[in-house]
């Protein structure tokens, strides 16, 4: 829930339910039985300060078909970052996504939230596509 809530700060696109717990619960124990989806925790001193989950999805069949491990949620509670965490996550991604032979690792990550972007940046990634919303 604290990653939700820091996406919230970001902007009110990412305000959550009411069930928001209950339904966060629910579906990363579907992800932990699913093949093709992950979810990896980081810890320290046997207490978890992070996680990310996600599962394979297949890009547009318009272009050159590829498969990606595609980032539903990354998070690291904020006394733990810039300590390693979220780069031995996102590692550890890439692992798995290379054992299934996808082609890469994606994400999306809030406009607002230059350090996540820094960070994937200084990562590797780059961005290819800007999500655009239209509220009604």
């Amino acid at each position: 829930m604290r990653s939700a809530e820091d996406h919230a700060e970001y902007d009110p696109v990412y305000e959550t339910s009411r069930e928001a717990e209950k339904t966060m619960r629910s579906f990363l124990a579907d992800l932990s039985s699913s093949s093709h989806s992950f979810l990896f925790v980081a810890e320290s001193d046997g207490e978890i300060v992070g996680f990310i989950s996600g599962e394979l999805r297949e890009g547009s069949p318009t272009f050159h078909p590829k498969t990606w491990a595609s980032v539903d949620d990354v998070f690291v509670s904020e006394g733990h970052r810039s300590l390693g965490a979220g780069r031995a996550l996102i590692e550890e991604v890439r692992a798995w996504a290379a054992e299934r032979s996808a082609s890469g690792v994606s994400l999306q990550v809030a406009a607002a939230n230059e350090r996540g972007r820094k960070f994937y940046r200084d990562i590797g990634f780059r961005e290819v596509s800007i999500c655009q919303v239209l509220e009604f």
